[in-house]
């Protein structure tokens, strides 16, 4: 399914973000907040594994469109899976450009599972 939702000041694109990722970095455009609602974080327990290796992709192309003071947010995965949930922070330490992140452990009633959700963003410039 492809299309948008357009106002004023705003703009929710439904559609393969890959190409949209890329366009954006090529033309140098920002934005003041990436929601990564694509998928949860891979269960593969190798960083080798192309899920993993898609994730970062995903992570490195959200970073460079990302403003300086903007904010990522994700999905996770489900706090019992705590080897996917550690490769997950050493991939946020593999990024183009350093970033900070804070988490949150929410209860998913439609899953009946307590989940971890992040917000990432990117280092302060010293």
């Amino acid at each position: 399914m492809s299309g948008n939702l357009k106002g004023d000041c705003n703009q929710v694109l439904i559609e393969d973000c890959i190409p949209i990722l890329k366009r954006y970095t090529k033309e140098g455009r920002e934005f003041d907040f990436v929601i990564n609602d694509l998928t949860a974080v891979p269960i593969a327990t190798s960083p080798e594994d192309s899920t993993w290796e898609f994730l970062r992709l995903i992570l490195d192309f959200s970073m460079k469109v990302l403003k300086q003071d903007g904010k990522y947010f994700t999905q996770e995965n489900c706090v019992n899976l705590t080897e996917a949930l550690f490769l997950y922070k050493e991939q946020l330490g593999c990024l183009y450009c350093p970033v900070e992140f804070s988490k949150e452990i929410v209860c998913v009633p439609s899953y009946l599972e307590l989940w971890v959700f992040y917000t990432v963003w990117k280092k302060a410039k010293p």
